[in-house]
């Protein structure tokens, strides 16, 4: 059976992730990785990177544009640092299909020196 958090106790969660974010000397990032761990593209977050809302952290400063991948494959995995390369967390999944934590969409096949951008981004505490 899972674990059920009062509103509060989410929240308090949700804000040592947002603080961990911003805990670096410049801005933290959002990092699309192919398969094999290759960086496709980084994002910029902005500073302060979100803001809480209820259960949810809410990402600021959207849309995150990156105006040239680094490199081409299918994105597959994120993950988020601080401004100092320390991963905050890690794990999620991209996708061109709604099950995934990241969807993209039409594809997620990213070129090297194309534009990405991401217009909202949330995460939602349990």
């Amino acid at each position: 059976m899972p674990v059920d958090y009062s509103v509060p106790t989410i929240q308090g969660r949700l804000q040592v992730v947002l603080n961990g974010i911003d805990a670096g000397a410049t801005n933290g990032a959002l990092y699309l990785l192919a398969g094999s761990g290759t960086v496709l593209s980084a994002l910029s977050l902005a500073r302060p990177c979100g803001v809480i809302s209820g259960t949810q952290l809410i990402f600021s400063g959207m849309s995150l544009i990156d105006p040239a991948a680094a490199a081409s494959d299918f994105a597959t995995a994120a993950r988020v640092d601080d401004g100092d390369g320390n991963t905050i967390f890690s794990g999620l999944t991209v996708s061109a299909g709604s099950t995934s934590d990241i969807v993209m969409s039409p594809t997620n096949f990213i070129t090297a020196g194309q534009t990405v951008a991401i217009t909202t981004a949330t995460i939602t505490g349990h």
